[in-house]
C-alpha cells in the first residue's frame, strides 16, 4: 500500500472549481438580496434624505409639466385661428416662422399629445415612488 496521493483527473478538477465558483456566486447574490431587503425595511437617515431629494426632483418635474399643460391650454383657448404662429430657433440663431393655421393646429396637437404622455409617466413615477 502506498501513502502517496494520486493527482485528480483533468475533468474532475475543473468540475470542483466550477462547483465552488457557482456556490460563491450564489452566496454573493443571496447576500446582496439580503442587503437590499434590509435597506428597504430599515433605511438609514441619510438614505431616506437622499430618497426625499429624489422625490422632490420628481415633484418639480411633474409641477413643471402641469404648468406647461396649463399654458398650452390657455394658448389653445385664446387662439382664433388667424393670428397664431410657430417659431422654431436653433442654437446657431436660425429661425423658422410658420403662420399657416393648419400647420399650427397640427403642431399644437402633437405638442398636446406628447405633453399628456409625459404627464402620465410623471404621475406614475410620483405615485409609485417610496421614500
Amino acid at each position: 500500500m502506498s501513502n502517496t496521493k494520486t493527482a485528480p483527473k483533468k475533468g474532475q478538477e475543473t468540475k470542483e472549481v466550477k462547483t465552488i465558483a457557482k456556490s460563491n456566486a450564489a452566496q454573493d447574490s443571496q447576500k446582496m438580496s439580503e442587503t437590499k431587503i434590509n435597506d428597504l425595511i430599515n433605511p438609514t437617515a441619510s438614505a431616506r434624505i437622499k430618497k426625499l431629494e429624489n422625490f422632490q426632483i420628481l415633484a418639480k418635474k411633474h409641477d413643471f409639466l402641469i404648468a406647461k399643460q396649463n399654458e398650452l391650454t390657455k394658448f389653445i383657448i385664446s387662439s382664433d385661428g388667424t393670428k397664431e404662429k410657430v417659431i422654431l430657433k436653433n442654437a446657431s440663431g436660425f429661425e423658422l416662422e410658420v403662420s399657416a393655421s393648419q400647420v399650427v393646429e397640427k403642431v399644437l396637437y402633437v405638442i398636446q399629445e406628447e405633453l399628456s404622455t409625459f404627464i402620465e409617466k410623471s404621475e406614475k413615477e410620483v405615485l409609485s415612488f417610496n421614500i
